[in-house]
């Protein structure tokens, strides 16, 4: 009965320190994490609208929700100032096979997307996982040879085919004869999570900035 005591309040004692050491590490490494996450995003947001190196960003919080989340955007402005602003980000969630991604969106004011960047997705290797995926046109032969191109600055070809879209072009397709946002061969589900999801941001966020009063599945009336 003694051995079993002591093996149990071992057993405690190791648990216990167990516990107060991942606690420790967390606190001490969750701040970094999250300003490495609000770094990343604030990149991100950059680059997904044209000149907006310099720009100055206000987070707009609306009392609206889309894909279960309350609608939070941002809005770009050229300086302090903050007379008229050149654009607006937003986060768009969409259900992949394996994963929720998550794409950042920029919108320019005639309505159309500048730009769209990926930052979380946990989809299937070699199929929904190449929504990150950059094509690269260098040959076998050019690597070998030294005359491959630098393409270090590359985007991802899906993400591209967002650039310059409007509502109506974010349909996905099969075919590269077909119009709109083609498809990830074999990655049909991850491909229509990212196009619905940033369709409906989209339209959600126009109608916010334009005043109206965005419902739907998730919709209440705006703020």
């Amino acid at each position: 009965m003694g051995n079993f005591v002591r093996l149990v309040g071992t057993l405690a004692v190791i648990a216990a320190i167990a516990s107060f050491g991942l606690s420790a590490v967390y606190n001490a490494t969750h701040e970094i994490t999250e300003q490495y996450k609000a770094e990343e995003q604030e990149s991100a947001r950059r680059e997904v609208l044209p000149d907006a190196g310099s720009a100055v960003f206000e987070m707009i919080e609306t009392e609206t929700r889309l894909q279960g989340k309350p609608f939070v955007y941002y809005a770009a402005y050229a300086d302090e100032a903050k007379s008229e602003p050149i654009g607006w980000t937003f986060t768009a969630y969409g259900k992949g096979y394996s994963s929720t991604i998550e794409t950042i969106v920029g919108v320019v004011p005639d309505g159309s997307i500048s730009g769209v960047k990926i930052v979380f997705q946990q989809e299937t290797p070699g199929l929904g996982a190449k929504v990150m995926e950059v094509a690269s046109s260098n040959t076998l032969w050019a690597m070998l040879s030294g005359n491959a191109v630098d393409e270090s600055g590359a985007r991802p070809w899906f993400q591209v085919q967002f650039d310059e879209a409007s509502g109506t072009d974010l349909v996905v397709v099969k075919s590269e004869s077909e119009e709109g946002i083609l498809a990830i061969t074999g990655a049909t589900i991850s491909s229509d999570a990212v196009t619905g999801s940033v369709r409906e941001g989209l339209e959600h966020l126009l109608s916010v900035v334009g005043g109206g009063s965005p419902e739907g599945e998730d919709g209440e009336d705006a703020a």
